[in-house]
């Protein structure tokens, strides 16, 4: 489904991605494992056109999405929730999970609300509340929601789990499952590994830019135990 092959990115000279090839097939949950600085930011930031790699080549579903902006690239299919969750703090619930379906048609948007509030009970317990007035758990709720309003093929979750409590790294699991549910392919960044492991299918461990090594997930649960991810 999404196929990224021997990309390169530099920031102000510094070389963060150094030819980064991975495969993600539809419906799969991928992991990108490695300590804070590997490149797994950057790698997603590449896929959805926030940065420009200089060598290489990233495709869906066989198209080509070098020259394409991100507005572009997320009509096509491409959901993203960000490291931090960077919500809309002064925007209500409802408003910043609406924000997500941006230009879609007001049907879809409703219908899109409406079995988002199903699978996550707290976007209508909380939708007329400022999202900035959360707790960190709630609001990656709302970003996931956020991402998932305009029901993307591919989904891009850029640490989801930091700076959580245990109980909610549990409730967000649960909230990954229900994505996984419907059948939507995951990519997941995590420098702690232990929760993302239990939701992926396979990974990549990242270190320095690049790929070190690539696997199921015992095998990458060995090598991110041994590299202390875990």
């Amino acid at each position: 489904m999404l196929t990224v092959r021997n990309i390169e990115v530099s920031y102000g000279g510094v070389t963060a991605l150094r030819r980064v090839s991975i495969d993600i097939g539809r419906g799969e949950t991928v992991l990108l494992v490695g300590a804070n600085g590997a490149g797994k930011s950057s790698l997603i930031k590449a896929i959805i056109g926030a940065v420009a790699p200089f060598a290489g080549s990233i495709e869906l579903e066989g198209r080509d999405l070098r020259r394409l902006r991100a507005d572009q690239r997320a009509r096509l299919g491409i959901g993203y929730s960000p490291e931090g969750r960077r919500v809309f703090a002064t925007m209500s619930v409802r408003d910043n999970v609406l924000s997500g379906a941006c230009g879609k048609p007001a049907r879809e948007q409703r219908d899109a609300y409406g079995w988002l509030c199903e699978i996550f009970p707290l976007l209508r317990e909380r939708e007329a509340q400022p999202a900035g007035q959360l707790s960190g758990g709630q609001q990656q709720i709302v970003a996931f929601a956020r991402a998932m309003c305009a029901a993307p093929q591919i989904l891009l979750l850029d640490e989801p789990f930091f700076g959580l409590a245990p109980i909610w790294i549990a409730r967000i699991s649960d909230a990954i499952r229900e994505i996984q549910r419907r059948g939507t392919t995951i990519l997941m960044s995590e420098q702690m590994a232990r929760p993302a492991l239990k939701l992926a299918t396979r990974g990549y461990v990242m270190r320095g830019g690049e790929v070190r090594h690539e696997g199921d997930v015992q095998t990458i649960s060995a090598l991110a135990l041994s590299d202390e991810y875990l």
